[in-house]
């Protein structure tokens, strides 16, 4: 083989090697690109669940407390209603008197 033919061909393996590492360079940083970006939406998963979770807790909270506030409602009209009953009855007495 002649010395020209073998320095290009030299040059074709060496520029070959260059391409190759700056292919390994390029694919070694998109799979760290890919390694952060899964983490990424790992934490972004946990945050929705955690989330909701917290959203499931606050409404069961404020069903809770509207059905204590319901009831304590509930419970003042009865006692109202006793007393207008009550007023009722005594304002009966004093008529009849």
């Amino acid at each position: 083989m002649p010395k020209s033919q073998s320095r290009d061909l030299f040059c074709i393996v060496r520029k070959a090697r260059m391409h190759a590492t700056e292919l390994a360079r390029e694919r070694d940083t998109l799979n760290t690109t890919v390694e952060a970006l899964r983490n990424e939406l790992t934490d972004a998963k946990r945050e929705v669940v955690t989330v909701r979770r917290s959203i499931v807790e606050e409404k069961q909270s404020l069903e809770q407390r509207l059905d204590e506030e319901r009831k304590a409602k509930e419970r003042a009209r009865q006692q109202l209603d006793s007393r207008m009953d009550e007023l009722q009855r005594r304002k009966s007495k004093f008529a009849c008197l």
